[in-house]
């Protein structure tokens, strides 16, 4: 048995051997230097033949011209001279913008605005004063008594208040005391009175109410007409001291004695230098006048806050009344 097997090897071996010689012999053995064998497409099949390609006709040139190419700044600055031109790179093609939609706007919450404050006066007085006046009358100056005032200022408005007694020999005849009082607002264009009040020997005061917003003046169940800028004969020569102008020589002031209202037509007579005691202090003179009426004359001292240190009144029948200042606290 393993002699044939034997036989049957040596048997194969010769037939490879021929075939071999035969297909070297034949020249199918080498492989063409400028052939690529196809690869394998499968067992059964073999690979189709390459289709030539058909030239395309080129399309037609666009006639519309070329948009610049825009090259850099900075490339052509770093370019040398002698190098070659840059081929020209197409510009891309400009992207559309959106169209903008307009914002909502937010609404913002006014600020608050900050209280307007009142404008003050020229010459504004102090919050408080007091002052003592020596109470004369006639030409000589007979001693009648004494008389206080108290200024009060606060938040825009005023209250001034005066107290005159007896004094002296005077004081036998004549007993009790007199009250004045104005109260109202303070302006730019000085004191706008609200009330007025005048009471003898601790009596119910007579008062006056002025109506700004009607224009009237009312006293009891009568009215007048209340025009700009008005004052009460108390408040009249504070009202002075705060809005006097040494450049205007006259001017028109409707002052109220509480009945009644009387236009006066004030001078400035300019300044002059007066004596209290051993003290002399400069002041500027303003008189006002009204035919048949009598004057109504204030010095002020502009050295001590423009306040009054001299007032006299005068009425139709002659009769004169002098404040001199003695005292301010």
């Amino acid at each position: 048995m393993l002699r044939g097997c034997r036989l049957l090897v040596a048997t194969l071996l010769i037939s490879l051997a021929a075939y071999l010689l035969i297909l070297a012999t034949a020249g199918f053995w080498r492989t063409p230097r400028h052939e690529s064998i196809p690869p394998s497409i499968g067992p059964n099949l073999r690979a189709r033949p390459a289709q030539p390609v058909q030239p395309t006709a080129p399309k037609a040139l666009d006639a519309r011209p070329l948009a610049p190419t825009v090259i850099p700044t900075a490339a052509v600055a770093a370019a040398p001279p002698d190098s070659p031109a840059a081929p020209a790179i197409p510009a891309a093609p400009a992207t559309p913008i959106p169209a903008v939609v307009a914002a909502t706007p937010i609404p913002v919450s006014a600020p608050t605005p900050a209280p307007a404050l009142k404008p003050a006066p020229q010459h504004p007085l102090p919050e408080r004063v007091g002052l003592r006046y020596a109470v004369q009358t006639g030409e000589d100056g007979f001693s009648l008594g004494r008389a206080t005032y108290a200024w009060r200022q606060h938040d825009g408005h005023y209250s001034l208040v005066s107290s005159a007694v007896a004094s002296g020999l005077v004081s036998l005849f004549v007993s009790g005391q007199m009250v004045q009082s104005s109260e109202g607002e303070i302006t730019s264009a000085g004191l706008r009175p609200d009330l007025y009040g005048i009471s003898r020997n601790g009596r119910k005061p007579d008062t006056t109410r002025f109506d700004w917003g009607l224009g009237k003046m009312r006293h009891g169940d009568e009215d007048a007409e209340l025009p700009p800028g008005s004052q009460d004969v108390l408040g009249f020569p504070f009202h002075l001291a705060m809005t006097v102008d040494e450049s205007i020589r006259e001017w028109h002031l409707w002052v109220s004695n509480g009945r009644k209202l009387q236009d006066y037509l004030f001078h400035n007579l300019g300044r002059e230098h007066l004596k209290f005691g051993e003290a002399e202090v400069e002041t500027l003179h303003l008189q006002g006048s009204r035919a048949g009426e009598g004057t109504l004359d204030v010095w002020l001292a502009p050295s001590r806050h423009w306040l009054p240190v001299r007032i006299r009144t005068q009425d139709q029948k002659g009769k004169v009344l002098t404040l001199n200042l003695e005292e301010v606290s």
